[in-house]
């Protein structure tokens, strides 16, 4: 590799690498990094799955047997050992996107047999310039953790090593990314299919039978508790993650409407767009792509689209080490260079960078939310049930007896016909003694206009431009 290129990648990853470390430095936190920390927070507090959050809604406030239940056996270690401050759950994206990485190297070397070959630096751009992998991997959401569990699982079965230990372990780690989230499910097909289309015969069975041993245990607290089965299924069904996804149309309309799960947003679009562009340039070579990669690829993409009940956009972290991997696969069949490529490759490059320099600039130019709700505690009776953002929960959920979150109210009035008498009233009723209101940070359409004195059975107790808080 001439010396000018290879200080050139090596300088892009550098600069690649120090934006990714820049997003960590208080990273916001996100609804679903407060979400997940409280079911963590009372699995580790009384050994149950619940929420406090949303009393009130399919019995969550007794027990929720539906979730991720590894992802969120996780984060109640992590709680154990660190507490639940934000850092410490948001940690647990970053444990698993580190050893994502290690997998892929591992991936390479295998390849290679040599991590040292000359287009290593342009492999660890393609990760470390992907804006989803790097804002996934400060997350507290289970995505990450299912990615790397997921690619594990194909590690050990790709190759030409026949092992049944191996085999037995890809089963085990398949059936671990269903304990963290049902779409796991797509990992436990794409193994079975895989070692049956290479006609691996014995080590499918072996493969079903340590993936089918381990999903059992997900069904533990469904078993202890009383009419488990009827609740799960009720609150599987009723869910509103899920029940807008269960009609026939509505599974039509997210079949057809599958491939804008590759396609969102810059985010999606600059990996898949590479992708598909090598695929395309690379048509005539796809046969030589290695098999159990291209079996295994086509049919998590596949069995995704059947079983899937929402195409999101966060998703496609499921994906995405395999796009990786195909992509430098694709490319190491017949290297080329032509203007297309590079400019498909300079908008990868200037999407993650932007995309970074976002993450960096909200963290660095808005105060560290928790640093903020602890200047409210002042103003606040710490005897008393608050209505409150979601992301209340860092570090305020022990300072008051019961929080319940604005999301509550938003998913049992269906997101629909919501104003400010209506959510004051609802407040009321379900016994909030006072509100929150972020005029900032993730504004609800329901507020009232910014210092408005008085509301259905509350009146105006503080408000510093930013925050409001209505006492009852």
């Amino acid at each position: 590799m001439p010396n000018i290129l290879k200080r050139t990648l090596f300088g892009i990853l550098a600069a690649f690498l120090l934006l990714t470390l820049l997003t960590y430095f208080y990273r916001y936190p996100t609804g679903d990094d407060a979400w997940f920390g409280e079911q963590s927070y009372w699995l580790e507090k009384t050994g149950i799955i619940r929420s406090e959050f949303f009393r009130g809604l399919l019995g969550w406030e007794r027990q929720i047997l539906v979730s991720h239940k590894l992802f969120l056996f996780f984060g109640a270690m992590m709680i154990r050992i660190f507490g639940y401050h934000l850092p410490v759950l948001q940690f647990t994206g970053f444990i698993f996107f580190c050893i994502l990485v290690f997998e892929l190297l591992i991936y390479v070397k295998k390849r290679e047999q040599s991590l040292w070959v000359w287009y290593l630096p342009a492999f660890l751009i393609l990760i470390f310039a992907n804006r989803l992998l790097v804002k996934m991997s400060f997350e507290n959401r289970p995505e990450m953790m299912l990615a790397a569990l997921g690619f594990g699982s194909f590690l050990l079965l790709n190759g030409e090593n026949k092992r049944l230990p191996k085999t037995i372990l890809a089963g085990i780690l398949a059936g671990m990314t269903f304990l963290c989230h049902l779409n796991g499910a797509i990992f436990l097909v794409a193994g079975f299919v895989t070692l049956l289309y290479t006609r691996h015969d014995k080590h499918a069975i072996a493969f079903a039978i340590a993936g089918s041993f381990t999903i059992v245990f997900y069904w533990i607290d469904v078993v202890q508790a009383q009419v488990g089965f009827a609740t799960w299924y009720y609150q599987f069904s009723n869910d509103p993650a899920t029940q807008d996804a269960l009609g026939w149309y509505s599974k039509l309309i997210q079949l057809v409407t599958y491939p804008r799960l590759f396609f969102h947003s810059p985010e999606q679009i600059a990996p898949s767009l590479l992708l598909t562009f090598m695929l395309w340039h690379q048509r005539k070579y796809l046969a030589m792509l290695p098999v159990k990669l291209r079996i295994y690829s086509l049919t998590l993409f596949l069995s995704f689209w059947l079983i899937t009940k929402a195409n999101g956009a966060l998703y496609l972290t499921f994906f995405m080490p395999f796009m990786i991997v195909l992509i430098y696969e694709l490319y190491k069949i017949r290297p080329f260079e032509n203007l297309a490529l590079k400019v498909i490759l300079a908008a990868y490059l200037v999407v993650g960078a932007f995309g970074m320099i976002q993450i960096i600039q909200r963290n660095f130019t808005m105060e560290y939310l928790p640093f903020s709700y602890k200047r409210l505690r002042p103003e606040i009776d710490n005897k008393q049930t608050g209505f409150v953002p979601l992301t209340f929960f860092f570090n305020e959920y022990e300072e008051y007896p019961r929080l319940l979150t604005h999301e509550n109210y938003k998913l049992q009035s269906k997101k629909k016909g919501m104003t400010t008498a209506k959510m004051a009233n609802w407040a009321h009723n379900n016994g909030a003694d006072f509100i929150v209101m972020d005029y900032k940070f993730r504004p609800e359409p329901y507020y009232p206009k910014a210092g408005v004195k008085t509301i259905p059975f509350y009146k105006l107790a503080f408000f510093d431009g930013r925050f409001a808080i209505y006492k009852r």
